[in-house]
């Protein structure tokens, strides 16, 4: 989710132009790690899913958790980034310390809820762009989840066929979770900018929701 915005003069000296601060890198690798660190603990517990070796198992469960948080959490965040960033707005990701604590916590109860840290926006933004920037997370979420969809339908290895749908529930649920109306959450922006996308998105959202579902 992106985090809020303000009315000030654009600090972003790349305008328009998507960039990194070694600052901002170091907060997305500790948040990418520990969200892997917390799922790879949560799946690591269907023992003999990659094999009957618990450390090959916990291995493989690493390197997919790694793939499945790029794949879903980072791209949402740097959809809110490049969007902003091309608007000329000042946007980096910051993380929370607290809130990835927690995701450790939580998972070693075989369950997840965390809040990592989100993208922080400073520049003269109106309330269109703000709009467009809050869709870009959950819409980028949308899109890899219906292509997850499809390609683990298409692909004929179980296996792989059950982690790309893995892959497609957990976008899926960024979407829907992010859109939900309250602040500070994407679904609160988008709906005060414009009624009929939100009707949409969340719409779209929720029969993809139900699909992957049942």
């Amino acid at each position: 989710m992106d985090r809020s915005f303000s009315r000030a003069i654009p600090i972003n000296p790349g305008y328009g132009s998507a960039g990194f601060s070694k600052t901002e890198i170091k907060h997305i690798a500790a948040s990418c790690l520990v969200l892997s660190l917390a799922f790879t603990i949560i799946f690591g517990r269907n023992t003999g899913f990659f094999s009957t070796n618990v450390v090959l198992n916990t291995v493989c469960w690493f390197l997919v958790s790694v793939l499945l948080i790029t794949f879903s959490f980072l791209l949402h965040e740097l959809g809110h980034k490049f969007v902003a960033q091309k608007y000329g707005a000042w946007a980096e990701f910051r993380s929370y310390p607290f809130g990835l604590v927690m995701a450790l916590v939580f998972s070693l109860f075989g369950f997840l809820f965390a809040a990592p840290g989100a993208v922080y926006i400073n520049g003269r933004i109106t309330e269109k762009q703000n709009g467009l920037i809050s869709v870009a997370g959950p819409l980028t979420n949308m899109i890899l989840g219906a292509i997850f969809i499809v390609i683990s339908l298409v692909v004929s290895n179980t296996l792989v066929s059950v982690i790309l749908y893995l892959f497609a529930y957990i976008n899926v649920f960024l979407a829907l979770f992010n859109l939900i109306p309250i602040p500070p959450l994407d679904g609160q922006k988008i709906l005060a900018w414009n009624v009929p996308v939100y009707i949409i998105m969340i719409a779209c959202a929720v029969l993809m929701f139900v699909y992957v579902w049942i």
